[in-house]
């Protein structure tokens, strides 16, 4: 199995072929790993998109197609990609360099993607704008300034607590009015990072 050819491994995956799955597997688990964890630099949540992206390949197997030259490094590494993007776009998610994120915005995109990414960030900018400066404010000191919400309550003589919920509520009502506009979620949390 180890030694087919990812186009062969696909044929057989698609009929429930469980080893060549493994094989699959197998063959891009070690270079997706040094890849998801360079930009994430945490094992665990590494390991975790990794597993989620072979869950997927699997459940999908029938409809998934490779590239022309029949391998299936693009499809899992363009996964890769999607799948980070997802986890910076969780609330909870800690984001410790914005480099990487601006890099992997960058990697490999096309002039439509980079299109699609400035009109993005220009529909974030005017969402904001429309907002109470009350829930603006404090949301452009955490994320333009880089501001901690101590430093913000201080600033602005509002609580912590309340400084923490302005922003939350700001972020809930971006990643809404994203939805809404292109059906995208999980990619404005970053937008809010790369913006000038």
């Amino acid at each position: 199995m180890e030694k087919l050819s990812d186009n062969r491994l696909m044929e057989l995956i698609k009929g429930g072929n469980n080893h060549a799955f493994t094989a699959l597997v197998n063959r891009y688990w070690e270079d997706m790993y040094k890849h998801v964890y360079a930009r994430l630099r945490h094992e665990e949540d590494a390991k975790d998109i990794l597993q989620e992206i072979f869950i997927t390949v699997w459940k999908n197997r029938e409809t998934i197609t490779i590239d022309a030259k029949g391998n299936m490094g693009g499809y899992l590494f363009q996964a890769a990609r999607y799948c980070i993007i997802d986890h910076f776009g969780r609330s909870h998610t800690t984001i410790y360099n914005e480099e990487l994120l601006s890099e992997l915005l960058q990697a490999g995109a096309s002039a439509h993607e980079l299109l699609e990414t400035k009109e993005m960030e220009q529909q974030v900018h005017e969402a904001l704008n429309r907002m109470p400066e009350r829930l603006q404010l404090p949301y452009r000191l955490s994320r333009y300034q880089h501001l901690t919400n101590k430093e913000i309550a201080t600033r602005l003589s509002l609580s912590e607590q309340t400084v923490k919920n302005n922003i939350s509520i700001t972020l809930r009502y971006l990643r809404t009015h994203m939805n809404e506009q292109n059906g995208v979620t999980g990619m404005l949390f970053i937008f809010s990072f790369i913006i000038p």
